[in-house]
């Protein structure tokens, strides 16, 4: 019995938490300022999506005004 938990089973669950915390921990500090390069053709279809979705608000808050 370590802590008063009898049980093993808890204590494994207890490791396991503190080991995926740190893991965590450390993946955000590596990747705290990574850019993601994306290419041309990314970009462009990031732009046209954007662009449709600006076109659907406005037909939707336009929309009910007639």
């Amino acid at each position: 019995m370590v802590l008063g938990i009898p049980d093993p089973s808890i204590w494994i669950a207890y490791l396991l938490l503190i080991a995926l915390t740190l893991l965590c921990i450390i993946y955000g500090i590596v990747n705290w300022n990574k850019e993601g390069d994306i290419s041309d053709e990314e970009a462009k279809e990031e732009k046209q999506w954007s662009k449709e979705e600006i076109e659907l608000e406005e037909e939707v808050s336009g929309g009910g005004d007639k």
